[in-house]
């Protein structure tokens, strides 16, 4: 029998342990420490306010105790109400009470306190000047903090390796190269550098904003090296865009035997990302699997953006269901990958299950936004609604203001009701934005020219300028399509030449085939042409096409040769080139020319992907292709199509073929 057991070994009930006596100052001020070891800072606070009610005041050792549980528990009101009490007395000019304060001051942002209680002090050890050094690299204020190690050297005051630590980081933010090297001398001189890995971890960091090479050497001196360090050389290279200097050191850290950890694999799989390798992907992604850290939500989030850079989405998807635990942000990835790739109902149906599946996640402003991208056609315009009803319900229950304090989301909005049809609601969301960035007024000008609306366009570009809202390249972009598609040549034309005198917005490749299209929907060819032809940069295949389209607009097969060579010697593999030109030969009836296409497109194994047409019923939509026989009921739509063409064909009707590329040889 084991006595051992606790079935068989009964011990008495631990009796409560009594309140300490109301006036003996030490049996209060020690269980204060008794708290502060079990760092239960409600209990120390609890405690002193009993101390006070009993009139007993905390001792030099214990009042640091309850100035620290106030900086953790950020109870500023606390903390100065105990300076104010201890002013003018004798506690005032204890080191550590004064270093507590200074303490207290700084990690709750006070800086200027902190400095108040520490100039005052007529003795100074290491511990308060390091306070008020860490005081100021907290608030970012690099200099003053570089200034008061100054001072404190001109005392004679020792700095610990705590002092160096601070002083790298201020220095390094304040490109201060010259007193960061001397601070690495003092280092070396008294042996911290070897004693202390902190401050080779500091040097790492410090040198990787100036050079690598050094930084390098400081971690190949350190003795010891811990995650720590390696962590901070591998993220001194990310940041400089050393991806393939990463992986070697990652190599090394496995050779050596480190204990990855989530830090570590985090940097490793962003410098995976960068450099763009599917196989070395891969082999990072099976290290995190036997590491057991690919479940962790920021190591999954990391995975799934990286599969999704080296366009594997359904490998992103994998990461994503293998996570056990989903927080909000590894949902919003796996939505935003699928935009990506414009896989708009599988984003859907991932926001449905969001919703159904998981009750503990609730869609932020991000997944609003990511979700909100795939409804952009004319069927998606109700659901575009509902979500919209979603964000209105969900600021009402959160007690916030209202969607028109949320730009982004705004903006989102704005597109979504754009795109699905409905400008009018794209008007009322941009009316509503309280503050309007340049991306909200680009969402309403866009808005305008996809419903061929440019005297709506115009006056709203001229309104973002009254606002005092400088345009950018995508407002050019927007103003420039608006007035394509609505005939507003001569306007086009001067918004574009004010482009960069006026605003000092160098026009880009888009904004020439923006005038292109202007010019040849207008049916100037030939200025289209020479437009082309006098452009600062070598036109892609987009220009020219917006040319060749522009010529099977106007029926004009004189410069198609020309523009289709040009196309074809840029984009030999697409096919919509090839059908593009059939259909402005075959509409000239050059059946011969219309011949030669099609051996083009057989002679180079290319075939034109069928086009697709859609209708919604009850939310359901209907998916056909030409000659499609796929649909449930395609029986009864094929008797009602054959009864309404004999219908419109008695009524006068008659086809027109003429952009139909036959798929007979004759």
């Amino acid at each position: 029998m084991s006595l051992s057991s606790s079935s068989y070994l009964k011990l008495p009930p631990s009796p409560a342990r009594p309140d300490p006596p109301s006036r003996d100052p030490k049996d209060w001020n020690a269980l204060i420490r008794r708290h502060a070891k079990l760092r239960n800072d409600g209990a120390i606070l609890s405690t002193y306010a009993r101390m006070l009610s009993s009139r007993v005041s905390p001792d030099e050792a214990a009042l640091p105790l309850v100035l620290k549980a106030c900086s953790r528990l950020d109870d500023v009101e606390l903390g100065k109400r105990i300076h104010s009490s201890i002013l003018g007395t004798d506690l005032m000019e204890d080191v550590r009470v004064a270093t507590s304060l200074v303490d207290f001051y700084r990690k709750c942002g006070l800086v200027e306190d902190a400095r108040y209680v520490f100039d005052r002090m007529a003795e100074r050890d290491v511990v308060m000047w390091n306070a008020m050094i860490n005081g100021y690299v907290g608030v970012g204020d690099h200099e003053e903090a570089i200034s008061v190690f100054v001072e404190m050297g001109r005392r004679s005051v020792r700095p610990s390796s705590r002092t160096v630590v601070a002083l790298l980081l201020a220095c390094g933010e304040a490109m201060e190269l010259r007193m960061g090297q001397e601070i690495h001398c003092y280092s070396l001189r008294s042996g911290l550098f070897h004693e202390c890995p902190h401050v080779g971890t500091a040097l790492i960091g410090f040198y990787a904003k100036f050079n690598l090479k050094v930084l390098h050497s400081v971690f190949d001196m350190m003795e010891v090296k811990n995650m720590v360090s390696w962590n901070a050389i591998i993220t001194g290279y990310f940041e400089a865009g050393e991806y393939l200097m990463i992986l070697e050191l990652f190599v090394r850290i496995l050779e050596e035997g480190g204990k990855l950890d989530e830090v570590t694999m985090l940097i490793v799989i962003q410098a995976c990302t960068e450099y763009g390798s599917l196989g070395l992907a891969m082999q990072i992604h099976q290290i995190a699997l036997k590491s057991d850290l690919s479940r962790d939500v920021y190591s999954a989030n990391a995975l799934l953006h990286m599969y999704s850079k080296l366009q594997k989405p359904e490998f992103a998807y994998e990461i994503f269901k293998s996570v056990p635990t989903r927080d909000v942000a590894l949902w919003n990835s796996m939505l935003s990958t699928y935009n990506d790739f414009s896989c708009p109902e599988e984003a859907q149906r991932l926001f449905l299950r969001m919703l159904t599946e998981d009750s503990e996640i609730k869609p932020n402003s991000h997944t609003i936004i990511s979700i909100l991208a795939s409804y952009d056609d004319a069927p998606s315009l109700n659901i575009g609604r509902s979500i919209h009803g979603y964000c209105i319900h969900a600021y009402i229950t959160r007690r916030e203001s209202s969607i028109g304090s949320d730009a982004s989301l705004a903006n989102a909005l704005i597109t979504m009701y754009a795109k699905c049809g409905s400008l009018h609601n794209a008007e009322k969301v941009f009316n509503l934005i309280w503050r309007r960035d340049v991306i909200s007024w680009n969402a309403l000008i866009t808005g305008y020219g996809i419903h061929g609306q440019g005297e709506g366009a115009i006056p709203t570009f001229l309104k973002m300028l009254e606002d005092g809202m400088k345009p950018n390249s995508a407002t050019f972009v927007s103003i420039l399509s608006a007035c394509s598609h609505s005939g507003l040549i001569e306007e086009g034309l001067l918004l574009f030449s004010s482009m960069f005198c006026k605003f000092k917005v160098n026009p880009e490749l888009i904004h020439y085939g923006c005038v292109v299209d202007l010019l040849g929907r207008g049916g100037y060819l030939g200025e289209a042409l020479d437009f082309i032809n006098s452009m600062p940069i070598e036109a892609d295949a987009s220009v020219w096409r917006a040319l060749l389209s522009a010529c099977q607009v106007h029926s004009n097969t004189k410069l198609v040769k020309l523009v289709f060579e040009k196309i074809v010697e840029l984009e030999p593999m697409n096919e919509g080139n090839y059908v593009l030109l059939s259909n402005i030969y075959a509409t000239a009836g050059l059946w011969s020319e219309v011949g030669l296409i099609r051996a083009w497109l057989k002679e180079k194994g290319l075939r034109k992907p069928p086009g697709i047409s859609w209708i919604v019923i009850r939310d359901q939509a209907h998916v056909f292709t030409a000659r499609d026989q796929s649909h449930p009921r395609t029986d009864l739509i094929y008797a009602i199509l054959s009864s309404l063409s004999c219908s419109i064909k008695d009524a006068g009707y008659v086809s027109d073929i003429q952009w139909i590329l036959l798929d007979e040889e004759s």
